[in-house]
């Protein structure tokens, strides 16, 4: 007896589309059927081809090593079938099918919530995920024989999770009826999952395929994956969030700035930046620190309704020197920069990295208890005031003061450490009397602090696994303060800030993601995190120069 069904990536598409718009244009060539195709009670498509590629652009280098020449042309085969099931249109695609559907009119994360629902969450073989934030961290992990959730180590907060593969009960489709088992699906954009091959049965599974990814998921062990989704680019709420985005880029209070994931020891280290194309008035040079208000300045001026255009043409450029010539990286999209929050009908929503994702408001909210108890960790301060200097080493100069009015402290701010694992890190900037790990930072506005983290988390790392860091650290000690003698490893991190307190209230929802991760990872390495309140007066503005 033949399978009833056949394994088949599907895909769910904007219904409301016109026909032509649901697949990328293709050449006549490309293409050898498109054709109507009846189905009971509904007229599908059916488009399949194939793409034609060259000789890749690497032949050249190949034959030259490998001897000969080599006939490398191919052709990739796909068909695609386009089912109507009002109010969405479904698609099955085989072979490069998946390269001929318009993205714009695809239903991001479609397959997921089928697996949320679905999926056995004791038999997983593989979760692929992305950190919501400023790292952008992606990671793949593979059990062939199958884990459950637990094994795959997911952040409870801030993982992104875009791929899953595993056992699924499959009842509501014709496999699961017949066959009676259970088979391994795969989800992200699209499911990969077997379906019927009687065209009634056929169109039964996608009936049954799309109930279940609307039915409610709380009974799911694997429900709080969809608590933090990007946004598809149609949603209709995206005008409202970008008409509060713009309006904010004049300098409302829920805007803030943000590392770029990969420039983070660019944009700490940068003497300049150089920043071009952000609306009318020519290039500006910031010299030292970058703040806010250097880019809603600018936007300010600029009529809301063109704002965000202006935004996303906007580019910024580290530079290492103070004059703006010497760049340190890519010129990237001013858009990248920026975080901004807000709240619609219980629902938080946010911009990062120039995209929106969605966060459930009861993930926020237990998140939030989360972080006022991790907060609540103080650590004693002396009493020295960190007044602004507006130079690039304004951060060194108060570490210097310390040292100076309050015994104990030793000054390591700009002595980098140099491991196998790390090659120049800060294990800290002031050590402690106790052997704390002090990371001091000025945080202006409500703006994510994740290169802060960043920094506590390479030293706390570095000093647990690389006996060298240690021993380097132990050097530096006695080097500053002969006869001390450093007792083993730190346990205790400090995030000493000034600019603002330590306050749940005064955080961005990602800067309260990324420190959850921060505290999760220092147990991990047997220490203990803490938070010292700076005492501080009113950080003047950074000079802006037109050029």
């Amino acid at each position: 007896m033949s399978a009833p069904s056949r394994p088949a990536s599907l895909f769910r598409l904007d219904g409301s589309a016109e026909a032509h718009e649901l697949l990328t244009p293709l050449s006549p060539d490309q293409i050898s059927a498109d054709r109507p195709v009846d189905l009971p009670g509904t007229r599908a498509r059916l488009v399949a081809g194939a793409f034609r590629t060259a000789a890749p652009h690497w032949l050249p280098h190949a034959e030259a090593l490998g001897g000969g020449p080599l006939d490398l042309p191919a052709t990739l085969p796909f068909a695609v079938l386009l089912v109507p099931r009002p109010p969405w249109t479904y698609a099955v695609t085989w072979g490069a099918g998946h390269l001929v559907l318009n993205d714009e009119h695809v239903e991001q994360g479609f397959g997921l919530r089928f697996g949320i629902r679905r999926l056995d969450p004791f038999d997983l073989g593989l979760v692929a995920s992305a950190a919501l934030d400023v790292s952008a961290r992606a990671t793949q992990i593979s059990i062939p024989g199958g884990g459950e959730l637990s094994a795959f180590r997911l952040e409870p907060y801030g993982d992104l999770v875009h791929r899953l593969a595993g056992s699924a009960d499959l009842a509501d489709l014709t496999y699961g009826r017949v066959t009676g088992k259970r088979y391994r699906i795969r989800v992200g954009t699209s499911l990969w999952a077997p379906l019927a091959k009687d065209p009634q049965a056929f169109l039964a599974d996608l009936d049954a395929v799309g109930a279940v990814v609307d039915e409610p998921d709380e009974d799911s062990p694997l429900r709080f994956i969809s608590q933090t989704r990007p946004m598809d680019r149609h949603d209709p709420l995206m005008p409202e969030l970008e008409r509060r985005l713009a309006e904010a880029l004049g300098g409302g209070p829920a805007l803030g700035l943000a590392w770029p994931s990969g420039a983070a020891n660019d944009a700490e280290n940068a003497g300049s930046f150089r920043i071009t194309t952000l609306g009318p008035g020519g290039p500006l040079l910031v010299r030292g620190r970058l703040d806010l208000e250097h880019l809603t300045a600018r936007l300010a001026g600029i009529p809301v309704e063109r704002r965000l255009k202006a935004l996303r043409a906007g580019r910024i450029t580290t530079c290492a020197d103070d004059a703006g010539v010497e760049p340190t990286g890519a010129q990237l999209p001013a858009a990248r920069w920026l975080v901004f929050e807000t709240t619609v009908e219980h629902t938080r929503y946010v911009f990062h990295q120039s995209r929106w994702y969605r966060i459930g408001e009861s993930y926020v909210a237990r998140m939030r208890e989360q972080v006022s108890d991790l907060l609540a960790r103080k650590h004693p301060w002396p009493e020295v005031t960190w007044k602004p200097s507006g130079q690039p080493d304004d951060e060194h100069r108060y570490c210097r003061q310390v040292t100076a009015r309050s015994p104990g402290y030793l000054c390591l701010d700009k002595d980098f450490a140099s491991t196998p694992l790390h090659p120049r890190f800060e294990l800290c900037d002031l050590l402690g009397p106790d052997d704390e790990l002090i990371h001091v930072k000025w945080l202006g506005r409500a703006t994510a602090a994740s290169h802060l983290y960043t920094q506590a988390l390479v030293s706390a790392e570095a000093l647990h696994d690389e006996p060298d860091a240690l021993a380097q650290l132990a050097g530096k000690v006695s080097a500053l303060s002969p006869g001390r003698m450093l007792g083993g490893a730190p346990d205790t991190v400090v995030l000493a800030a000034a600019g603002r307190a330590w306050n749940v209230e005064e955080l961005f929802t990602l800067s309260q993601v990324a420190l959850l991760r921060l505290d999760r990872a220092v147990r991990s390495l047997r220490a203990t995190l803490r938070f010292a309140d700076i005492p501080h007066t009113a950080k003047r503005k950074a000079r802006v120069v037109r050029r």
